[in-house]
């Protein structure tokens, strides 16, 4: 059960302002999912943590979120075997806004991304590497967000942003390797040309990512290819 209300909601000792603690329940995995972590599927997340200070991995699922009296958790005291570290917990915060904070896209994007297949491969591709990449972005049309007619392609360009990790070369060449085989896959899915158009596919380093570049970019989610709820996403524990 991991505590995820605020740290000064926490120490508001007024029950009738703060009279909940906002928890999730979660499950200890044997391995992670790549397209679970780093926050990339907003339903489900695998966290990286210590136990007994081994590496495990604990699933959260957003709908197994519940709320528990502060009277009710006064007598424990927080379970020492766990560690979560920064980077961990910067992960764990971001998963939880963005539940809320997401963008969406053309619905007929989405149904030309469903109907050719291209959200499954994609996310086949990447899944091996979760480690490795930690944001999926695109540039949709250069940023219009446009409900286009049939027989009027999308221009679509995909931007694997990766952690470089502590050999950023070799980060860089698998990240690189791994941007062309996601837009071959994806070309493959998309013989007709008037669907979508493939313009390109790269990796950028997280560490050479500027906001400015960011900000014009949209977050690419596995909710986009869960509209379907096939089995790849996990409910409620």
């Amino acid at each position: 059960m991991v505590v995820i209300s605020h740290d000064c909601d926490l120490a508001n000792d007024d029950l009738h302002a703060e009279p909940h603690v906002e928890v999730i329940v979660g499950r200890v995995v044997s391995a992670p999912n790549g397209n679970f972590s780093w926050g990339k599927a907003p339903r489900t997340l695998h966290l990286s943590m210590q136990r007994d200070g081994a590496p495990v991995i604990v699933e959260l699922v957003t709908t197994s979120k519940r709320l528990v009296p502060k009277s009710a958790l006064a007598s424990f005291e927080p379970d020492g075997a766990f560690v979560v570290d920064g980077k961990g917990l910067k992960v764990l915060r971001s998963w939880l806004s963005a539940r809320y904070d997401r963008a969406a896209f053309p619905d007929a994007f989405v149904r030309r991304m469903q109907k050719t297949k291209v959200d499954e491969r994609l996310a086949k591709k990447l899944e091996p590497h979760g480690a490795l990449i930690s944001f999926v972005y695109f540039d949709l049309d250069g940023g219009l967000a446009l409900e286009r007619p049939d027989g009027e392609p999308y221009d679509l360009s995909i931007v694997l942003v990766y952690h470089p990790g502590d050999n950023a070369e070799a980060s860089a060449d698998t990240a690189d390797e791994l941007a062309e085989a996601v837009q071959e896959a994806c070309e493959a899915r998309l013989m007709d040309k008037k669907q979508i158009v493939i313009k390109r596919c790269i990796a950028i380093s997280e560490d050479d990512l500027p906001v400015s570049k960011a900000r014009v970019l949209t977050h690419w989610r596995l909710e986009h290819m869960t509209l379907r709820a096939d089995d790849d996403q996990p409910g409620p524990i």
